[in-house]
């Protein structure tokens, strides 16, 4: 038996023992949500995963956004063929911080392939609005269900036709109009998902010309399957128009493993709200904790690190008095700290201690690209101490990602793309 593949299954056991702890651990109840300000990454697949798979996504894939089928008589997915999915389970992965794209596909294009099994919505227009209103409400509803009140954004799904059938595009246009006022009405975004070549150009070319009393979609989902992980939907999309509402769905059924769990999924990569946006940086001791470098500290030393270390020691409760210059008290604290963490009582501050301080808090179950917050903040000036070159912003972009694993790797850990508990308990041990 080679030692390879005894690595690679030691590797799986390892990753299955950590999704079972995460799993157990108590979760903050989170209000169930699509992205309102995002920048990252999102899959899509047919029937809703297991919490079992969605736990070790959770911790090793880089999505932090999922889509699920709610609603709609075309449904090829419909609640027959959904063993997991339930306001339950919804409940269960906000909790773990999922977010969400819920997906209605309801009626579709006068001229849709007549061989689906698909309902299509009726060539007269009167009647397509009636059926788009219905279908809006049906879709605000079966949100509402699922968790996701008012303010949401439920997506409407319009899959390929034929524009050259003019008659028939006028249909679905008409259609998505009434579709998105029904929703805007009861209080609900509308994310539109198609073809780049079909109802997404479609209303891409309605808001070019201006076309007067239309109610466009507040997100423009389209499907082109360049494998290009932008959201540059050129010729389809015009960018000008749409600037900060996009989700580019580029890599159609491909089958991908995290920690040994495999789903069939559709790759996507958005840029809705404006993008991530960082909040404002906590301050402790009424100063900044992000320092350019955390540089060694002694017996001898002074000037805003040290008081920056000091007020660290402190609130880890090892009692140092916040003067800007290391006396009695600091060399008492540091060691102090040092032996909490069962190190030398060496009186130095070295990267280690550094790490080790800026890094105190709590530990999200995974953090990832599009994700921000205090503990962004945390997560980048701990893996600055560390040695990684990374800009403390607040917001889990692509730099963060490079520095996250680069770190993993230097301590040992599988490169994912993800902060998990692992990164967090290296950091807090000062591992650089």
């Amino acid at each position: 038996m080679h030692a390879a593949p005894i690595a690679r299954r030691l590797a799986v056991v390892l990753g299955l023992m950590l999704v079972a702890s995460l799993a157990a651990a108590p979760a903050q109840a989170a209000r169930p949500s699509s992205p309102t300000r995002f920048t990252g990454y999102a899959f899509d697949t047919c029937v809703a995963p297991s919490n079992d798979v969605m736990d070790a996504w959770n911790v090793a894939s880089p999505y932090a956004v999922v889509g699920i089928y709610t609603s709609g008589n075309s449904r090829y997915c419909d609640d027959a063929k959904q063993p997991y999915l339930s306001p339950a389970w919804v409940q269960r992965q906000a909790n773990r911080g999922w977010r969400f794209l819920p997906i209605h596909v309801g009626y579709q294009a006068p001229c849709f392939d007549s061989r689906s099994a698909k309902h299509r919505m009726s060539s007269d227009a009167a009647t397509a609005r009636r059926q788009a209103r219905a279908d809006a409400d049906e879709a605000t509803n079966r949100a509402n269900r699922f968790g996701f009140g008012r303010g949401n954004t439920v997506y409407l799904d319009i899959e390929w036709y034929d524009r050259s059938d003019r008659a028939c595009d006028a249909i679905v246009l008409t259609f998505i109009d009434a579709f998105v006022e029904r929703a805007h009405a009861a209080k609900y975004k509308v994310g539109l998902y198609s073809s780049g070549s079909a109802a997404i150009q479609s209303v891409d070319l309605a808001r070019q010309q201006q076309r007067a009393g239309f109610d466009f979609p507040d997100q423009m989902w389209f499907a082109w399957t360049n494998r290009k992980a932008n959201v540059d939907g050129r010729p389809y999309l015009s960018p000008a128009l749409w600037p900060t509402n996009r989700i580019h769905q580029y890599h159609n059924n491909v089958a991908v493993s995290f920690l040994g769990r495999k789903v069939t999924i559709d790759k996507n990569v958005m840029v809705v709200g404006g993008g991530s946006r960082a909040a404002k940086e906590r301050k402790v001791c009424r100063m900044s904790p992000t320092l350019d470098r955390y540089r060694t500290l002694r017996a001898g030393s002074k000037g805003k690190d040290v008081k920056l270390l000091q007020c660290l020691l402190r609130r880890a409760g090892h009692g140092a008095t916040i003067t800007g210059r290391w006396n009695a008290r600091t060399t008492r604290a540091v060691k102090s700290y040092r032996a909490s963490l069962g190190w030398s009582r060496t009186p130095v501050a070295s990267r280690p201690v550094w790490t080790a301080l800026l890094s105190r808090g709590s530990t999200p179950i995974a953090l990832k690209r599009g994700k921000t917050g205090e503990p962004v903040h945390r997560l980048q000036r701990s893996l600055r101490a560390a040695g990684q070159k990374v800009t403390v912003s607040g917001i889990f972009d692509a730099r963060t990602v490079t520095a996250v694993r680069a770190y993993r790797k230097r301590v040992g850990l599988p490169t994912y793309q993800t902060a998990d508990q692992r990164v967090w308990a290296a950091l807090q041990r000062g591992r650089r």
